[in-house]
């Protein structure tokens, strides 16, 4: 009997996610067509995988020992199309890496463009998110490598990328816009645009505020958003004022659309870090990319 690994790789998406609708929407296809794929699997097996009737996702035991097998054969075919173009000296295929959103939207995809000159045959896709969704996205195995903005620690091996500098940004006319720097101390009692929880920006910016006695729970929060440029917009249209990247308000700033100022008594260059698990051999596209972007 030959099995379709396709329907191998669905079924642990599945599994992973205890959802089918989850499932179907980072495949990119329908809910019904993930649930024919399970179905077919299930036929070449000749046992039930999934138990329905709950409303959730729960393995059968047939299910949890196809789910055993399942991770075996998918990791042994990583590991195959991962030593055969070592064997080679071939780099090509697809290479899956993920970013936090300053690395994602700023630092990557001119080192994308760079590395697809030199090596054409492998096509890169980005995914960006939250520092924390990259760090679950590599335990899940969905990406070779992410760039994120706090160093993860084991199991992972991090090595340091690049960096940035925090800074505070204002609405042009706001009254902090008129001095040098500001405090962190004036700036808690401002109405405050924070990042979404999981942000390696808000782990930082926590992190400096807390260095000043200052909690979360003692910051004028005012909204919470899921990225730099939904933060950015809402500093701009008066919401209140926050703290980026100097990379991401750049070229509002210049534009005159907010102010960009630096934070007075506090150092808040912060490093970005590339990770991968030190598990998981790279692939040999992976190992150019790292050689490409690291200093």
């Amino acid at each position: 009997m030959g099995l379709d690994i396709s329907l191998l790789e669905t079924f642990k998406l599945v599994a992973d996610l205890e959802s089918f609708s989850e499932a179907a929407r980072r495949l990119g296809i329908s809910q019904p067509a993930v649930s024919l794929q399970i179905k077919s699997l299930e036929k070449d097996l000749g046992a039930s995988l999934i138990d329905r009737s709950g409303g959730k996702v729960v393995l059968t035991p047939a299910g949890r020992t196809a789910y055993g097998h399942a991770l075996k054969l998918l990791e042994g075919l990583d590991e195959m199309l991962a030593d055969i173009p070592r064997a080679t000296g071939d780099v090509a295929g697809h290479l899956l890496i993920g970013a936090g959103t300053i690395p994602g939207e700023y630092l990557l995809p001119p080192l994308i463009v760079g590395f697809r000159t030199a090596y054409p045959r492998v096509t890169v896709s980005l995914y960006i998110s939250n520092s924390r969704e990259i760090l679950d996205r590599l335990e899940r195995e969905s990406i070779e490598i992410g760039f994120v903005g706090s160093p993860p620690g084991k199991p992972h091996v991090e090595r340091a990328f690049s960096e940035d500098h925090l800074v505070l940004i204002t609405p042009p006319q706001h009254p902090l816009a008129h001095g040098r720097a500001a405090t962190l101390e004036a700036i808690a009692s401002e109405p405050f645009v924070n990042r979404g929880a999981g942000s390696g920006t808000r782990k930082n910016v926590e992190s400096a505020f807390a260095s000043e006695g200052i909690e979360p729970d003692g910051l004028n929060v005012v909204t919470e958003l899921g990225s730099t440029r939904a933060v950015i917009s809402a500093v701009i249209s008066g919401m209140g004022v926050s703290i980026v990247s100097n990379r991401a308000a750049e070229h509002p700033a210049e534009s005159g659309l907010l102010y960009m100022c630096p934070i007075d008594g506090t150092d808040l260059t912060r490093k970005f870090f590339a990770v991968y698990s030190e598990d998981r051999p790279l692939s040999v596209a992976a190992e150019k990319f790292l050689e490409q972007c690291l200093p």
